[in-house]
């Protein structure tokens, strides 16, 4: 029987020993083994109907390549994480096209023109420090009121403004979560050791698949960037872009950490290994995400002609729909369409 794709998130997590995604009868079989004690819950779907935009996967468990290939042909995203939820994989369609390859072309010649460089940089770090502005203003803090003023200043470098901003979201974190700032995202080292940095990586890896499925979509090249250094496995451009939503994750982990929130993160919901590294458990998890998709899915005031009119004439689109339109005005930047990069509305 089919399940009512009403009732779903556009996000399907997978945890435990024994998950799969496999293939039978033309259906996508996902099975759900986050539960030792419980049988598995099994969904099919055919993938037409399938509700998840984005399905995440941690533990040990099987992907069948017939399974994979049919949910990147129509465009569904798999997400690999390790134990502690930092990504290890994305697998998603690409746009294979002529228009693809002239995109692809035109970035390459852009991102070798500093002047370029230079400006697609100062753009995304002046919108990340807006949006960071705006979600530290929303929160109605009295103690980073004051602060806020110090990200207002021009020309502060991407890691400045971040030192600062984190130095602001501290303070609307409670004391008993243990966090006093984010935790140094290195590639050989990523565990968070209290709950907050855990749930941000977590976070920041579901948007960076996202992005990531909405760069390769357009069909520009995800590991080649123009802030963030070019190497082996990294995907740059994702990071690059990633900056000024960023905020929808930040804003999300705030909430759970929120006292007046009902759903307030719990000690029972997360546990420390012997080395101190924080493992997330699985209702969390789902907390989490069922929390992170209504913040992409909340709409906002942009001028986009594909929006839904508002009553003063201008248009509304999903915070997270935002990342696509500027990621096609970027395809376009780079090809010579626009001569200039918008992010915001």
């Amino acid at each position: 029987m089919r399940l009512n794709a009403k009732k779903h998130s556009s996000v399907k997590f997978l945890k435990g020993y024994g998950h799969s995604i496999s293939v039978k009868d033309s259906k996508i079989i996902l099975k759900d083994c986050h539960d030792p004690f419980s049988p598995p819950k099994i969904e099919k779907w055919f993938v037409k109907h399938m509700p998840y935009d984005r399905i995440i996967l941690q533990g040990k468990g099987y992907v069948s390549t017939e399974g994979l290939s049919i949910l990147s042909e129509n465009n569904k995203t798999v997400i690999l994480l390790d134990t502690q939820g930092n990504p290890l994989s994305m697998c998603h369609g690409l746009r294979d096209s002529f228009i693809a390859t002239k995109y692809r072309i035109a970035q390459y010649d852009a991102f070798r023109d500093k002047s370029n460089i230079d400006y697609l940089t100062q753009q995304i770090t002046k919108a990340k420090i807006q949006s960071q502005i705006e979600f530290l203003k929303s929160t109605n803090n009295h103690d980073v009121k004051e602060e806020i003023v110090k990200l207002s200043q021009s020309g502060l470098s991407e890691a400045v403004s971040s030192r600062i901003y984190f130095d602001n979201y501290s303070k609307l974190i409670d004391d008993r979560f243990g966090f006093t700032k984010r935790n140094s995202i290195k590639i050989e080292k990523r565990n968070a050791t209290d709950v907050i940095n855990a749930l941000l990586n977590y976070g920041y890896a579901v948007l960076a698949g996202q992005i990531s499925a909405y760069i390769n979509g357009i069909g520009l090249d995800a590991y080649y960037g123009f802030m963030h250094k070019n190497h082996t496995s990294f995907q740059s451009l994702v990071y690059d872009l990633i900056e000024p939503f960023r905020w929808l994750v930040d804003y999300s982990v705030w909430k759970l950490s929120d006292a007046k929130s009902s759903n307030r993160i719990s000690k029972k919901q997360y546990a420390h290994t012997r080395d101190g590294t924080v493992v997330l458990e699985y209702d969390l998890i789902r907390k989490f995400l069922e929390l992170l998709e209504r913040t992409f899915q909340k709409e906002k005031q942009y001028d986009y002609k594909h929006g839904k009119k508002t009553r003063n004439g201008l248009k509304s689109v999903q915070e997270i729909t935002i990342a696509k339109i500027m990621i096609q005005n970027l395809a376009e930047f780079c090809s010579g369409k626009q001569k200039e990069f918008r992010i915001q509305g």
